[in-house]
């Protein structure tokens, strides 16, 4: 966390070009996490908090899990129970259905054209798609009372497993749990079975042999305590990531009573937030690899040929997202906001992979590409 704050202070909060043209009003926000004080989400929260107070002489108050649950975020934000909130769109599939199309679409992030910065290019590509490109995702927002204002991804997933699974074909035959819809169809696509269970279930199946393997997050090796309980991690396999979030979703009321200059600020704020979560992943991924390694497991790592499969199978997929979204969502102009989003995509690709994939440039990216063509006067008001 240290090096995150060092760049945040010499960077984002050093950033000033807020572009303050009248004073501000101290104005206090409750921002509800849903999360544990150990999520490094609940630092990003807190790195959103530290940045207005410095540009914009605003105090935030961030609750891990006192104020609002996950599953309590949309009415809590919606109903101003929470000003601000970090909210999960695939908790809500039908509320936020034209938010998670974009990141139903997510693997396209880490398959095809090489990203370094897949999950910096995943947010960038969604909020431009929703905060720029998507009417109906403005309306269906506006319905929930809801101002949209920053993505965010975690990335790299992999599987942990209590028996050798060195390539994709190993998966073949497996039960293993998934999280997320991609993942699943990724998995019985290459021959495995995926297996339902909550998050704290997963401990106990991996133990028992209930279930082979897990989609999860490096990190979680040592945070969730895997390490405990398997031998082996697939590291880049599927290699995708959760990007249905919103990270600073904010109350429409709180948002309208907000001066021009203090939206603007929060927005930018938002920025700082999706990307010191992201940083401290990386950083949490890598060192739950490392701690995993040095306590004599096996890690696998995604060959060439597996990239490639993994390719073959983002683009078998896209029709059966565009199914779902068009018979079980009653999504309108589907083919179109997939290929807006699929541009989006690679336009972020190849602009994160032009920085050095610091804090600082790539927030400026997004103030840039995003935040600039924002008009503060309307967006989310009217």
């Amino acid at each position: 966390m240290k090096s995150v704050k060092t760049a945040l202070r010499l960077g984002a909060f050093g950033f000033t070009a807020v572009a303050m043209t009248t004073p501000l009003v101290a104005q206090d926000l409750r921002y509800a996490v849903g999360l544990p004080e150990s999520s490094y989400n609940y630092d990003g929260a807190l790195a959103f908090a530290e940045e207005l107070k410095e540009t914009a002489d605003m105090d935030v108050k961030v609750f891990s899990m006192s104020l609002l649950s996950l599953g309590e975020m949309l009415g809590g934000v919606r109903d101003g129970l929470a000003d601000v909130g970090y909210t999960l769109f695939p908790y809500f599939p039908a509320e936020f259905s034209e938010l998670n199309l974009a990141a139903d679409l997510g693997m396209l992030a880490t398959s095809g054209t090489q990203a370094t910065y897949a999950g910096p290019a995943m947010i960038g590509a969604s909020m431009e798609y929703i905060m720029l490109n998507c009417p109906d995702c403005q309306e269906q927002l506006k319905g929930l009372n809801t101002v949209y204002l920053s993505g965010g991804a975690a990335i790299d997933y992999g599987f942990v497993c209590n028996k050798p699974v060195a390539t994709i074909a190993d998966l073949s035959g497996m039960k293993v749990r998934t999280g997320a819809a991609d993942a699943g169809r990724f998995v019985e696509h290459f021959g495995g079975t995926r297996v339902a269970l909550s998050g704290n279930e997963i401990y106990d199946a991996l133990s028992t042999g209930n279930v082979d393997c897990s989609a999860n997050a490096a990190e979680n090796l040592v945070g969730l305590r895997y390490i405990e309980i398997a031998d082996y991690f697939l590291d880049g396999i599927p290699g995708s990531m959760f990007a249905g979030l919103g990270t600073a979703n904010v109350n429409r009321d709180t948002w309208a009573n907000l001066s021009e200059d203090q939206r603007r600020a929060v927005m930018h704020a938002g920025g700082t937030l999706a990307l010191t979560s992201w940083k401290l992943n990386v950083e949490r991924n890598a060192a739950g690899v490392q701690a995993f390694e040095e306590a004599g497991k096996t890690v696998f790592r995604a060959t060439d040929e597996d990239k490639a499969l993994i390719t073959e199978f983002v683009a078998l997929d896209q029709p059966v997202v565009r199914e779902q979204y068009v018979n079980q969502y009653g999504l309108e102009n589907v083919d179109e906001k997939i290929a807006t989003i699929t541009d989006l995509i690679e336009k972020w690709k190849g602009l994160t992979n032009e920085t050095d994939g610091s804090i600082e440039a790539l927030r400026q990216l997004y103030i840039d590409e995003i935040y600039s063509k924002v008009d503060v006067a309307t967006y989310g008001v009217e």
